[in-house]
């Protein structure tokens, strides 16, 4: 049985999204570098695929602004923005940020599976980066997502995917063939100190392996995407993105991103082509595109 949206939104109220990439103390310094990480690492994609300055004098809609780091760059290139989110620890600090920059945007509150305060056809486009598959009910979202947009209106999400090196390789078979490693207590830290994983990330796998035994397919993934304690984490492959965008036209898909942070052994050796090229055909970011007839 998937988790409840209450669980979900207080993880993520307790762990805003991209808000560990940096321990600036200085605020404008620490939003810059949570965008410089962002854009000029493993995610150096996310700025060719959102076309920040294609939206300019458009209304925008984000669903599952987070701490609007990308919300920012489409404020910043002209777009009409407004940012929704689950949570109001991230809706803090995307204000914050928006409020810095001296970027003009608005955020609201809200549960995107519910009515998105909105009348019909009031958006121009809608992003949504890697929100949707956590919530139990993504048809809803979708479904609310068409109704906001205007007749010819276009999207751009993205979702985890299943035909990728991330989930067949390294979640459901090296994870699971290697899980009972960390029993011993001794071993997330030095896993850790051998492989570049986060310490902590281990010690609640183990706490949660030692506590529950067996665990289920979709408990496995989601705890194994955005840390141990990621209540809700779906995947979907070609054509289950199809038939949950099957109200919109001239749907197309392409994937992205290839996390060799995942493979220390590999990063000495392979060029950078190459792994862009792995997450070309087998990456983790499945990117849906599409519009409104």
């Amino acid at each position: 049985m998937r988790t409840s949206i209450e669980n979900v939104k207080g993880f993520w109220n307790e762990n805003p999204c991209q808000s560990d990439l940096s321990t600036e103390s200085e605020r404008r310094r620490y939003f810059e570098e949570i965008s410089a990480k962002r854009y000029n690492g493993r995610e150096w994609h996310v700025p060719r695929i959102a076309q920040f300055d294609a939206f300019r004098d458009k209304d925008l809609l984000e669903v599952g602004c987070g701490i609007a780091t990308d919300g920012l760059e489409f404020a910043k290139n002209g777009a009409k923005y407004v940012g929704v989110d689950l949570t109001p620890k991230s809706l803090e600090l995307a204000e914050e940020r928006f409020r810095i920059f001296g970027v003009r945007g608005r955020f609201i509150n809200t549960n995107a599976e519910n009515r998105l305060p909105f009348p019909d056809n009031s958006f121009d486009h809608v992003y949504s980066f890697g929100v949707i598959h956590h919530s139990p009910h993504p048809e809803q979202i979708v479904r609310e997502i068409h109704r906001v947009m205007r007749r010819g209106a276009t999207f751009t999400i993205m979702l985890y995917n299943r035909t990728s090196i991330n989930y067949y390789v390294e979640i459901m078979f090296l994870r699971r063939l290697f899980r009972r490693l960390l029993m011993p207590s001794f071993m997330p830290r030095f896993i850790a100190a051998i492989s570049g994983f986060d310490r902590w990330k281990l010690e609640g796998h183990r706490k949660i392996l030692l506590e529950k035994g067996k665990i289920s397919k979709e408990d496995w993934v989601s705890m194994n995407t955005d840390g141990p304690y990621c209540p809700l984490a779906l995947v979907y492959n070609h054509k289950e993105a199809m038939e949950l965008f099957s109200q919109f036209t001239d749907v197309r898909q392409e994937v992205w991103e290839f996390n060799e942070d995942h493979w220390p052994g590999l990063r000495s050796i392979l060029p950078t082509s190459v792994v862009r090229a792995l997450g070309r055909r087998w990456g983790w970011h499945r990117m849906i595109y599409g519009r409104k007839n």
